[in-house]
């Protein structure tokens, strides 16, 4: 047997009965013949796009054991489920038993903090680029630039026409009284 990482999302709703999640999982694990490790709610957060009509969800974190032919059975059941809204199954080879008690340890209905939340950015850092970033609003003077010169042969038509003056001067023929 394999040790695979799952992450349930139910609607956030349902989330407020944390027995009946952990029901489900279990349910789900127990039809395939999977050993439950694991089962503790990872996150609740607004969702990128509706998925069946749902704005919210919670991420329910779990660690398994079962056959790898049975993963197909548990991804149908999943499916069929009206508790899940989805499910991601993963390989979970590299994960340690120490974080595995660690996560047993933790109480089930409270969140456990995604990753990203808790690193911080040092001062000037971003993305790990060092110190060339600089918040909003702090990005240093810009040039200022003057108005344009253009040299003659670029002139706008409009502007090389003739000044009305010199048009006056030239619609009058030359006539010489008689």
């Amino acid at each position: 047997m394999k040790r695979y990482e799952g992450m349930f999302l139910f609607d956030s709703a349902m989330a407020r009965d944390w027995a009946a999640i952990e029901q489900e999982v279990r349910r789900l694990c127990g039809r395939i013949g999977a050993e439950l490790l694991v089962c503790v709610k990872f996150d609740e957060r607004k969702l990128a796009y509706e998925i069946k009509r749902r704005k919210r969800g919670t991420y329910v974190l779990t660690y398994f054991e079962t056959p790898s032919e049975r993963l197909a059975d548990l991804e149908r059941d999943a499916r069929l489920s009206e508790l899940v809204l989805r499910l991601l199954v993963l390989k979970a080879d590299q994960v340690s038993d120490e974080r595995i008690n660690e996560l047993k340890a933790w109480p089930a209905e409270t969140p456990l903090q995604p990753l990203s939340s808790d690193r911080r950015h040092d001062e000037g850092e971003r993305f790990g680029r060092g110190g060339d970033w600089a918040p909003r609003g702090e990005r240093g003077a810009r040039p200022v630039v003057g108005p344009v010169e253009r040299a003659p042969a670029q002139a706008l038509p409009a502007e090389r026409e003739a000044a009305p003056e010199d048009v006056a001067a030239e619609a009058v023929p030359d006539v010489e009284p008689a």
